[in-house]
């Protein structure tokens, strides 16, 4: 009886030193082919979801962005599931983009639709000629790109009539100048790829730019849109 259980044993470790796949597997032994970890996608979603830290910590905002697949367990969600603390459309919009300008996870629920526009014309390209009089030569690109935009800032503080903002002389920012005040309303969210495009935003108000500092300038609020109430994280854009 011994004698038959070497001989056993000796064909099975000749076929597993062979490469015998099938053998391996029976004997529990991994083949050079098997990945050590698991292979998991290298794009990151974001979910917003409701703080679990919010109430008990008083600098903790009451949404924060976290990855899908590290969602917090929490007492609401054992008893009503995960999804009952993810944050609605409207949430998402005031909060703004997930860090980095991140993909948002398709378990958000955001609109995957944007609102239909008149297709634009392109504009026709005049033959070169002689300028109009008065008339100045049109801005090139530079390095072939073409202008950027205002600087956009922040809302990080607001008073009575005046608020701060995160734009300074850097940006372009001046004592006296005029800057709207705008809130995002509708994010738009590429319905294939998740990204986010931008967002369809109002102007909430305007304000001119009285003191410059190092690190932010102060405004002193000129209007405010009719039931709309200046809030810290409004976007801050040169006019």
């Amino acid at each position: 009886m011994t004698v038959r259980r070497f001989a056993l044993l000796a064909v099975v470790v000749a076929v597993t030193a062979l490469g015998c796949s099938t053998a391996k597997n029976v004997i529990g032994v991994p083949t050079a082919g098997d990945p050590s970890v698991t292979i998991k996608s290298a794009e990151t979603r974001w979910l917003l979801i409701k703080n679990p830290r919010f109430g008990d910590v008083p600098s903790e905002p009451e949404y924060v962005w976290v990855e899908e697949d590290k969602t917090p367990i929490t007492f609401g969600t054992v008893v009503f599931g995960k999804g009952s603390i993810i944050a609605p459309p409207e949430i998402v919009a005031r909060y703004g983009a997930p860090p980095g300008g991140g993909k948002i996870s398709a378990r958000q629920n955001m609109p995957t639709q944007t609102p239909t526009t008149a297709a634009t014309p392109a504009p026709v390209q005049a033959a070169p000629g002689p300028t109009a009089r008065g008339a100045g030569p049109a801005p090139a690109p530079t390095n072939g790109k073409a202008a950027e935009g205002p600087k956009r800032g922040f809302v990080v503080y607001v008073d009575t009539t005046r608020i701060v903002i995160d734009l300074t002389s850097a940006d372009g920012i001046r004592a006296g100048t005029l800057v709207s005040l705008r809130r995002d309303a509708i994010p738009l969210v590429h319905p294939v790829t998740g990204e986010v495009l931008g967002e369809l935003d109002e102007e909430v108000g305007t304000a001119r730019v009285t003191e410059m500092r190092e690190r932010f300038s102060v405004a002193d609020v000129q209007t405010v849109a009719p039931g709309a109430r200046i809030q810290i994280k409004d976007r801050v854009v040169p006019k």
